[in-house]
């Protein structure tokens, strides 16, 4: 027990020095170690060779013993030594490698810290690169885009473990891309529900297809989720150079969350729907009647001698500035040449505005001067013009409450009520011929103040049909004014009326002696009146609406605006072309004059511009995309449902204003495969950015 573990004569024993900071060459390679081991600076104090000293005529051997000693074979005749070099190359011991690891690592600590702390702003240091060229004024204020950069060293460690870090940054880039709207955070910027019924819209017009690998992966890995809120960053990398694109994505990045996957827009892509019908137009135009029946050449000729019919589809549609829309032309360029003559139609006696009921010739009415004491009154209600300028009179009301049913073809029925509305509107007919259109800023008030302003007036139509059905009326409320102690008219009023025998009257106003009507006949297509009216009347009750005889004689596609008479007449059609939208929030009503008229805070998924497509020439023509429909063009089809619809009654026509309705303006929609003829593989233009945009903003609530 008390013999040592190792001899340490160094003839004897192997002695590895462990303390050494390097080790023999052999004891690594081959486990054999040498002696004498490496020096104190790694190399090996091996001397297998030796220098021979020439002793008279023989060389011989001056090897050290502590090298081996003497060699057997001595030197060679011509004095070199017979030993091949045996020196091994050293290697760093455990502990050198450990003692060299510390002080590496000590430095770099020390380095590190003073890179952070060294300047001013320690974290543009930290940038991984340079940011892109529309970020560059902000790219040394770090805290602009990083919440953890407003703190030291701590908080980049804390928000590299931060979940929600991503979503912190993300609200700092929504303070200068503000337009990106609320739902910026879930995908496409749309709520919850919109991407749910996106989803579903997308599975119903999707096919089985074999998805990618890669994709298949990604879904994987990441699942998608409707629900789920995304960064920025997940789509938009930064510090990748000035150069580099924020916009610009893979289709694999922008497939990688949709729940319907496939390998290109050729193979696979969903079908199109009813795109770009996504809402009927604003103006209602059938291609498929005008092309298939009404432009036909011998058709054409005979039913518009005078007409201009369009000789391809760039006569009606011109590209806008940018040539993104085909926007369509005005009414004097496409229709003016076949409907204006229609609309000027002298035969049309006009819509009435003001009328006056029958009174019967009663022993008690004998003495009241009426100028209508026969015939029938075909309207169930006065006009509505005539019902605004009466509504706040007590006789009118107390005519309104004897008739009990309101419909003035039967008051007749009541005495009564004859005598309360013929004190009502003598009474209306003598203030406006004192004091003309200070009489209806009086009468009409707030409420009905747009029509203060119709042009051309009715006032002196009204003036002139006092003088001829109440000639005496002045006198006549004058002197009931007297006998009552009322305010009398002052003389100089009173000469000036009872002078006045002949007024001009303005316009397109004109009254008829046959039915005590005064009527409006429109000057020409977008008569400013009628327009006016009309913006008015459709903010009215519906079911007001279809008892006003106006509203149904603009309303009805079929109507003449002659009463008894069956046959259509366009000037009396206004709602025949141009479309009511309702809002389906606010419940307001507003016709759509003009086709649509693209804005730039306008959105959507997806784009098209014509610009591409129309610089092919001959190879692209219109006709190629947009295919006519082979639905039949009678009397049903034209007035699509989309538009009108029958009443319940089936008699006449209504009109249809949810904008939702989707119509095709009689064409077909457009097919993806036809798309898929240019863009395909072989073409390389079928990326998902060619057409559709991420980002769904903007303000508006009318749908393009």
């Amino acid at each position: 027990m008390t013999d040592s573990l190792q001899s340490f004569n160094w003839k004897d024993s192997d002695y590895e020095r462990p303390g050494n900071d390097w080790v023999c060459g052999h004891k690594c390679e081959l486990g054999q170690v040498c002696r004498l081991g490496p020096d104190s600076q790694g190399c090996c104090q091996i001397q297998s060779r030796c220098q021979p000293e020439k002793k008279g005529e023989k060389y011989v051997c001056t090897r050290a013993a502590v090298h081996g000693g003497k060699c057997k074979e001595g030197p060679t005749e011509d004095g070199n030594c017979c030993q091949s070099d045996a020196r091994c190359q050293p290697k760093r011991s455990l502990a050198a490698k450990r003692r060299l690891l510390s002080c590496i690592a000590t430095a770099a600590g020390v380095l590190f810290c003073l890179f952070l702390f060294g300047g001013s702003s320690s974290t543009p240091r930290l940038a991984p690169g340079d940011v892109t060229s529309v970020h560059a004024a902000i790219e040394t204020e770090c805290q602009a885009c990083h919440t953890s950069a407003e703190g030291g060293l701590g908080h980049w460690m804390h928000a590299a473990f931060d979940s929600g870090g991503g979503l912190k940054d993300s609200a700092r880039c929504l303070r200068c891309h503000k337009e990106l709207g609320s739902n910026v955070m879930f995908a496409h910027g749309l709520s919850i529900d919109q991407l749910k019924e996106k989803t579903a819209q997308l599975h119903e017009t999707s096919q089985p297809v074999e998805t990618p690998f890669s994709l298949q992966l990604a879904a994987f890995i990441d699942p998608p989720d409707t629900d789920r809120t995304l960064t920025c960053a997940t789509c938009h990398q930064e510090h990748h150079g000035r150069e580099a694109s924020l916009t610009q994505l893979t289709d694999t990045q922008c497939q990688s969350c949709h729940s319907s996957q496939f390998a290109s827009f050729e193979h696979g892509h969903p079908g199109l729907g009813d795109y770009p019908y996504k809402r009927r137009s604003r103006i209602y135009f059938d291609h498929s009647t005008h092309l298939k029946r009404y432009f036909v050449e011998d058709e054409f000729k005979r039913t518009m001698p005078a007409g201009i019919k369009p000789e391809s589809c760039r006569s009606c549609h011109t590209a806008d500035s940018s040539g993104q829309l085909m926007l369509t032309g005005s009414f004097d360029e496409m229709c003016a040449s076949c409907h204006e003559p229609q609309i000027k139609d002298i035969d049309f006696p006009g819509v009435p505005f003001w009328a006056l009921p029958v009174i019967s010739d009663s022993n008690d009415s004998k003495s009241v001067q009426w100028p209508r004491k026969t015939g029938v009154f075909s309207f169930a209600r006065l006009p509505h013009l005539m019902e605004l300028l009466l509504r706040d009179d007590p006789d009118y009301q107390q005519a309104i409450q004897n008739l009990g049913e309101l419909d003035f073809r039967r008051i007749q029925e009541s005495e009564d009520a004859q005598a309360s509305m013929v004190n009502a509107i003598k009474k209306l007919f003598y203030e406006i011929a004192i004091d003309g259109e200070d009489a209806l800023q009086r009468r009409l008030g707030k409420s009905g103040s747009v029509y203060l302003n119709l042009e051309p007036s009715i006032v002196p139509t009204l003036r002139q049909a006092q003088q001829i059905w109440f000639p005496d009326l002045i006198a006549e409320w004058e002197q009931k004014f007297t006998t009552q102690n009322r305010e009398s008219v002052s003389p100089p009023e009173m000469q000036f009326m009872q002078q006045r025998k002949s007024p001009d009257i303005s316009g397109g106003w004109s009254l008829s002696n046959s039915d005590y009507t005064i009527r409006y006949r429109p000057l020409g297509h977008a008569d400013p009146l009628i327009k006016a009216w009309l913006d008015q009347a459709v903010q009215e009750d519906p079911q007001f609406l279809a008892q006003d005889y106006l509203w149904q004689i603009f309303s009805n596609p079929t109507a003449s605006g002659v009463e008894g008479t069956t046959g259509a007449l366009a000037s009396g059609r206004c709602l025949m072309c141009h479309t009511v939208d309702r809002d389906t929030q606010s419940g307001l009503a507003f016709i759509n004059w003009k086709p649509f008229q693209p804005t730039s805070k306008a959105a959507k998924l997806t784009r098209f511009s014509h610009a591409p497509h129309l610089s092919l020439g001959g190879r692209q023509r219109c006709e190629n995309c947009h295919i006519l429909d082979s639905t039949g063009s009678d009397l049903t089809s034209v007035l699509r449902s989309q538009f009108f619809t029958r009443d319940k009654a089936g008699i006449s026509w209504e009109i249809v204003d949810d904008p939702q309705q989707v119509c095709t303006s009689g064409f077909r929609p457009v097919n993806r495969k036809s798309c898929a003829t240019c863009h395909n593989q072989k073409t390389q233009i079928q990326s998902c950015l060619q057409c559709h945009q991420y980002h769904v903003h903007g303000s508006g609530k009318r749908q393009p």
